[in-house]
């Protein structure tokens, strides 16, 4: 049974409450909407704000657990008069999760809108060519992969997007800021192309995030010393699922 609500104008405790509660809850929250511009409007903020932690974030929740947090979870119950030292243990393991594992992910500021804005200007300029969008064909992998890997300086790969029904049909070399860059150019039976753009990066390790221009939308992060950038003009879910699979591919050993 939806709890009793009070008269409108709707509180932002009382307007959580029905947002998260149960199907009947939601009902009433969006019937109230219908009526209360102002609770729409915040309603809207909130889906927009939830869509961008949820994108932002998404690579580093689907992470394993840290062995350390697990130890944590096997630790034995402890008496009574103990709980004071488990709950600082854990309080003091939780702070070092965010300031050390969690931060090495996700801290910032990241120079990445140089970065997004490169891949996207890249993706209009080559992803329409019909002739000659790549310089090396998928077919010969192990070269573009070496190839591109000296010339970056760092080794990289080719993630398997699949998945979705785009298949690597080569790629290029590009000038960049810090050094040169490489193109991966993808390609579905529909003809759609998307373009993976890695260059060299001193910014900080940063979770996937997204930017647009008209015809166009990337979703960029930098891990380690590479910065990527997944570029296409595809629904936004869909755009984001391809970027959650190379970004694993990229990174896992």
């Amino acid at each position: 049974m939806t709890p009793p609500v009070p008269a409108s104008p709707l509180s932002d405790v009382d307007a959580h409450r029905l947002r998260h509660g149960d199907a009947a809850a939601r009902a009433e929250l969006a019937r109230l909407a219908q009526s209360d511009f102002d609770l729409a409007v915040r309603l809207a903020e909130w889906d927009r704000q939830d869509a961008a932690l949820l994108a932002l974030y998404a690579p580093v929740a689907d992470e394993p657990v840290p062995p350390r947090l697990h130890a944590v979870l096997k630790m034995p119950v402890a008496p009574p008069s103990q709980w004071w030292k488990v709950a600082a243990a854990i309080g003091f393991l939780a702070f070092g999760f965010v300031g050390g594992w969690g931060a090495a992910r996700l801290a910032g500021p990241v120079p990445a809108t140089t970065i997004a804005d490169a891949a996207m200007a890249s993706f209009a300029t080559y992803a329409v060519e019909v002739l000659h969008p790549i310089e090396v064909a998928a077919s010969d992998e192990a070269h573009l992969v070496k190839w591109l890997s000296k010339r970056l300086g760092t080794q990289i790969k080719t993630p398997d997007l699949m998945s979705e029904g785009f298949r690597l049909i080569g790629g290029r070399l590009l000038p960049g800021d810090k050094s040169p860059a490489a193109l991966l150019m993808y390609e579905d039976d529909l003809g759609r192309r998307l373009t993976l753009y890695l260059t060299r990066s001193d910014g900080k390790a940063s979770g996937l995030a997204f930017a647009e221009e008209p015809g166009r939308q990337a979703f960029w992060w930098v891990d380690g010393s590479l910065g990527c950038a997944l570029v296409g003009d595809l629904p936004r879910d869909t755009l984001r699922r391809l970027a959650i699979a190379a970004y694993h591919d990229l990174t896992e050993a």
